[in-house]
């Protein structure tokens, strides 16, 4: 056998194997990435500094919009940090958690 196509027959499984489709990153979970994940974590649960878990939230898109805005307890405020459009992502992609 031709030691010099032994590389290149090693990584046939590993090109041949399809890749894995993933949904593509929307703006709201950019944001949410950069703003909440360190309290409500990547899947919304983590709960740190007494954040609610949002996939247990049952507040709707209304009540959501004027949390990430005016902010309440410890949660800060976004809405001079974020323009509407913004919240509006943030708080479609936190809609998402379950």
């Amino acid at each position: 056998m031709n030691l010099r196509i032994l590389p290149a027959l090693l990584l046939l499984p590993v090109l041949a194997t399809p890749a894995i489709a993933q949904a593509p990153v929307t703006p709201g979970q950019l944001l949410y990435q950069k703003n909440c994940t360190r309290c409500h974590g990547a899947n919304g649960k983590k709960g740190a500094s007494g954040a609610h878990d949002l996939t247990k939230s049952n507040l709707n898109a209304f009540g959501r919009t004027y949390l990430v805005t005016n902010g309440m307890g410890k949660m800060p405020a976004f809405g001079k940090k974020l323009t509407a459009a913004q919240v509006q992502q943030v708080v479609a992609y936190s809609l998402t958690l379950r």
